[in-house]
């Protein structure tokens, strides 16, 4: 279903939410239950969270409007649907994942995926959602048995585990071999010159430029079984998968919960090193919040947010910023809190929101025309948001950040994972430094795949 084209009558789809007993999913966390499978959504943080399986539906968007034309459509097929779910909370009933492209120009499609199986978990328990057409006199139609879809889940999960190679290094049949993207480090670091020069003669006050590399496994490698890897070695992070665009995001771009909504900025980067003690980590912290440019940079990003966000809720709060730290990098982090005006949804905040400077930079309207001119290459989906909606407009979107795009074939030694970095250029960066926190940014993804680190 293509977004652009609403009028056409949405299909009428059928969901219904059963709640999963205690002990359903048998010891496995969430994410195992993709274990060696493809065509596989998720939207996991700390072991709660989301997975999907299957297709029932696709909306595809292009464009300046494709985030207000996918919320249009989504309405639409909403208002088709008919739903069971006894549970009425977050991420139950008709649900759908989705995927924005970063730039509105880019020849990859935004969309919003609705799985034909969804498995929840929060803290109150666990539930599945099954979806299916709906039948055409406007009966119930009938839903696949809700123990038997798990029974088989779980089965598949326990059988993957078993042939996963053994060790902790995520490696599946040898060593996974990367190469240059749109740009070699080379070139990418003379782009951030000629970029700080444009910057220098007053055109853009902060440009977030990024790179990409092609990282070839020596084997095929399920989709799930990535995912397995990074909530294994990230599991603070938002780990999600929609239409092959997977990864382990830090950076909450909203939640939104009954009109409550939590916005987390993260911009100014400090890169951590292997066998790093505790001591080391504080004084990398210090250094951090001490540091003039990375927190001009943050509080570039933290305002934008702010102003983005302050005619759309009757009240906006930002406490101070601190220090997140994540295995590979520490980053000043603030969390924005808001309650929203009326009846704004997910989507039109995601609007609202996107790009943020810390992902695009500021003035933005400049900053992405200088991205265009310096990357030489579509982003797609990197820096875009990702993450779910529901049935009344609420959910929680991340930026696809520590990411990769799959190929849709399947990844495997001639189909190659397209992986992404990018870092906060400030007229008086180093693009050697910046140079290696595209590359530290780019150690999840790349692990997760197989790359030796």
């Amino acid at each position: 279903m293509r977004a652009e084209h609403c009028r056409v009558a949405p299909p009428r789809l059928s969901f219904r939410t059963h709640e999963l007993p205690e002990g359903a999913l048998e010891g496995l966390a969430l994410i195992d239950l993709l274990a060696g499978r493809e065509d596989v959504g998720s939207w996991v943080h700390e072991g709660h969270g989301l997975i999907g399986l299957g297709r029932a539906l696709v909306i595809e968007a292009h464009g300046a409007e494709r985030i207000e034309a996918l919320r249009a459509a989504w309405r639409a097929v909403v208002g088709a649907a008919w739903w069971r779910d006894a549970l009425v909370r977050p991420g139950t009933g008709p649900v759908a994942l989705g995927a924005i492209t970063f730039s509105p120009s880019s020849e990859q499609s935004s969309v919003l995926v609705v799985p034909e199986v969804l498995v929840g978990c929060d803290d109150s328990g666990a539930w599945l959602t099954t979806v299916v057409s709906g039948a055409d006199d406007g009966s119930e139609p009938e839903h696949p048995d809700p123990e038997m879809l798990l029974g088989a889940m779980t089965a598949q999960a326990r059988a993957a585990a078993d042939r996963e190679p053994a060790g902790d290094d995520g490696e599946s049949g040898g060593t996974t071999a990367v190469e240059a993207g749109a740009l070699s480090e080379e070139q990418w670091c003379r782009a951030v010159c000629a970029t700080q020069e444009r910057m220098r003669a007053g055109q853009a006050r902060k440009v977030v430029l990024a790179r990409d590399v092609l990282a070839y496994p020596a084997a095929p490698l399920p989709t799930g079984t990535v995912l397995q890897h990074l909530a294994r070695d990230y599991p603070s992070t938002w780990v999600f998968a929609v239409d092959q665009m997977v990864g382990a995001s830090p950076e909450l771009l909203l939640r939104l919960r009954d009109r409550r909504l939590m916005s987390r900025v993260l911009a100014g980067t400090a890169r951590r090193h292997a066998g790093e003690d505790a001591l080391a980590t504080a004084r990398l912290a210090s250094w951090l919040e001490g540091s003039e440019k990375n927190n001009r940079e943050h509080q570039l990003a933290r305002d934008s947010a702010i102003t983005a966000l302050e005619p759309l809720c009757s009240v906006v709060e930002a406490p101070a910023r601190f220090v997140l730290t994540l295995p590979n990098v520490l980053h000043l982090a603030s969390d924005v809190t808001g309650v929203v005006a009326g009846d704004t949804g997910a989507l039109a905040l995601v609007d609202a929101l996107h790009p943020t400077a810390a992902v695009c930079g500021t003035p933005t309207q400049a900053a992405a025309r200088l991205i265009e001119e310096a990357e030489s290459m579509d982003r797609g989906r990197y820096a875009g948001p990702v993450g779910w909606v529901d049935w009344h407009g609420e959910g929680e979107w991340c930026i696809a950040l520590r990411s990769a795009q799959l190929p849709a074939a399947g990844l495997g030694p001639q189909s190659p994972a397209r992986v992404f970095g990018g870092g906060g250029i400030m007229p008086d960066s180093e693009p050697v430094d910046e140079l290696a926190e595209t590359t530290a940014k780019m150690r999840p993804m790349l692990g997760a795949l197989g790359v030796r680190l």
